[in-house]
């Protein structure tokens, strides 16, 4: 074989359907129904990461790269409101596409608002740090930060570097046992968007690519499909017996 082709890099393009969506989503994100700040005794339960959990539901819910534009997020990034978007100084295509400002759909506000309302109403949140730590400016600050994490080594990123551990948990639990990498959360936005949307131009300004690189990511191009990021559905449906009426 040619060198050129025996190192060629093999395209990765593995996504989650929409069925392994759900129940990893099912784990990822579990918010309390009474206060809606998240629900610790699910994330104890199961023994995950609720700050890596959370960055998990974000990348499923928004497509965005998983290191530079959600693990590294400020609280100065996300601009909520009437049209909630994630702002970014720039992104890893940003110098080609000119795009800077990505719309968010009601799950990942869903997301984003349930850790803020955890951070600031509970001391005992991980997402709470002492008024004047720098982990404060991030929405998914790291515990390790500041601490000696081996000889001569201490923990420097005030917010979390890697997620992969909680990832491979939660495809466990989601009963998914092939490999996956991290990467598969853009892979996973960007197929169920396609199945949910008859827009590729819109797919594209969604994970702020080219047309040809979304085509790319959308495995099912020849699906039927609907319209609106937000008719994907990232939550497990609940089914109850039918009760027979009794006359």
């Amino acid at each position: 074989l040619e060198t050129k082709k025996l190192n060629e890099e093999r395209e990765y393009l593995d996504w989650l359907n929409p069925t392994e969506l759900k129940r990893v989503m099912q784990y990822a994100f579990r918010v309390d129904g009474n206060n809606g700040r998240l629900l610790y005794s699910h994330y104890k339960k199961y023994l995950l990461n609720p700050v890596s959990c959370t960055a998990i539901a974000l990348m499923l819910t928004t497509g965005r790269r998983t290191k530079s534009e959600v693990s590294s997020l400020k609280w100065d990034n996300y601009k909520g409101g009437y049209k909630p978007k994630l702002v970014y100084a720039k992104t890893k295509t940003s110098k080609i596409n000119k795009l800077h400002e990505f719309r968010i759909g009601k799950k990942a506000v869903d997301v984003l608002q349930a850790i803020a309302r955890d951070k600031f109403n509970n001391r005992d949140s991980k997402f709470w740090f002492s008024p004047n730590d720098e982990r404060n400016n991030y929405i998914f600050p790291s515990k390790d930060y500041g601490r000696r994490l081996g000889v001569k080594k201490k923990g420097s990123m005030p917010y979390i570097q890697d997620c992969r551990k909680t990832w491979k948990e939660l495809l466990r639990l989601a009963g998914i046992d092939r490999h996956l990498k991290l990467y598969t959360t853009r892979h996973t936005f960007a197929s169920n968007y396609y199945i949910n949307n008859n827009d590729v131009k819109g797919g594209a300004e969604a994970l702020g690519t080219t047309v040809q690189t979304f085509n790319k990511y959308a495995k099912v191009l020849n699906d039927k499909v609907v319209e609106g990021i937000d008719r994907i559905d990232f939550d497990e449906v609940e089914t109850q017996p039918q009760l027979k009426q009794v006359k």
